[in-house]
């Protein structure tokens, strides 16, 4: 995906290794994958999961706050159950926490862009320059640009940069935690990007990337490969646990139970949970809905497909929602299936697939 390979790396890249660590730190577990680099495959050599339930307050499932001490524990526990052999990791940096905005300009020398662009951001980041780690990346051309474009109409007259930036003490604070867990940050990156690399395949025309997390639904567009726009909603599958939980009168674990085996699924016996989840599907939905509205109102162009993962994937039928809202083909992610594995793990890596996006996307960054 030669597209993707052109995104710079976030803040600092890895030293000279053969094992890649990704951390998924997501509001109600921590997933991490670790990779190995054998004759350019990924081999995939451990990976894990640990709930953050049982050090803050709340039900597996649902988005606990924990203090920055009980976050170093649990990422310790963590290595340490998966057997995690590497020195560095790559970590994700949620969405809700970062500033991503698309910004044109005339196109210019190299050298003269990267002078440029310090100034220009000035007018796009809504905080002091000081306060932020800013990272930026010139697009390649999008899917339409690419059909446009003929033998001998020349370039086009800008340049469109993608522009990043994250609080510095937000760096920080992870890296002294993870300094005291005795892993290295080797770099950070934003959850879209890590995202679409575990995703997407050749897909270069445009798709909707929808991330279902616990506490919120990160939706991106990606077009001709790279990430171009992205929009957060604080609403998520935790929502419909609850929503669940309340309704029918079970506790939190009953809710995500019948949120996966049932979900969705409309029967005479089952009709009642499903007319509880939709409203809340309705309002994702929605959402996802009026970012493409904008998107289109910005020049760009009509989606082809949806690609779903992270917890919320797992609602039972929740493809069919997708696809009755937007009317294009909709797949769920699996992102073991860029890695090299034993046979035997099939089964069991295809049922947790979509929620290994970010940790598998992550570990992917330096292949």
């Amino acid at each position: 995906m030669p597209p993707l390979e052109k995104l710079k790396n976030f803040f600092s890249g890895f030293q000279k290794e053969n094992r890649f660590l990704g951390v998924d730190i997501g509001t109600s577990s921590i997933k991490v994958a670790q990779l190995r680099k054998e004759k350019e495959r990924a081999i995939l050599e451990t990976y894990g999961e640990i709930s953050l339930a049982s050090y803050g307050t709340g039900d597996v499932g649902r988005s606990v706050a924990v203090s920055a001490e009980k976050l170093k524990e649990a990422i310790s526990d963590l290595v340490k159950e998966a057997k995690i052999t590497a020195k560095s990791a790559v970590l994700s940096i949620p969405l809700r926490h970062s500033f991503l905005t698309l910004m044109r300009m005339p196109r210019l020398p190299d050298a003269e862009l990267k002078e440029a662009i310090p100034y220009e951001a000035r007018k796009y980041i809504p905080v002091p320059l000081t306060d932020v780690i800013v990272d930026w990346w010139v697009l390649p051309p999008s899917g339409r640009e690419r059909a446009e474009t003929s033998i001998g109409s020349g370039t086009r007259s800008f340049a469109e940069i993608f522009l990043a930036a994250v609080p510095k003490d937000i760096i920080e604070n992870y890296k002294n935690i993870f300094l005291e867990v005795g892993l290295e940050i080797a770099s950070f990156e934003i959850e879209p990007f890590s995202f679409a690399r575990a995703s997407l395949r050749r897909d270069l025309g445009t798709v909707l990337l929808m991330d279902f997390g616990a506490r919120s639904v990160k939706f991106a567009i990606a077009d001709a490969g790279a990430i171009r726009a992205s929009y957060n909603i604080e609403k998520g599958s935790q929502d419909i646990s609850l929503t669940l939980s309340q309704s029918l009168g079970v506790d939190f674990e009953r809710a995500e139970i019948l949120k996966r085996e049932v979900g969705l699924t409309h029967s005479p016996e089952t009709e009642g949970i499903s007319q509880v989840i939709e409203p809340i599907v309705d309002i994702i939905n929605s959402a996802g809905e009026s970012f493409l509205l904008d998107w289109k109102r910005r020049g760009g162009e009509t989606i082809d497909k949806v690609i779903v993962g992270g917890g919320g994937a797992m609602l039972k039928n929740i493809n069919d929602s997708i696809i009755k809202k937007y009317g294009v083909e909709v797949e769920t992610t699996n992102p073991f299936s860029k890695v090299v594995y034993p046979a035997f793990l099939e089964p069991s890596l295809k049922e947790i697939g979509a929620t290994f996006t970010n940790a598998i996307g992550l570990a992917l960054k330096n292949f």
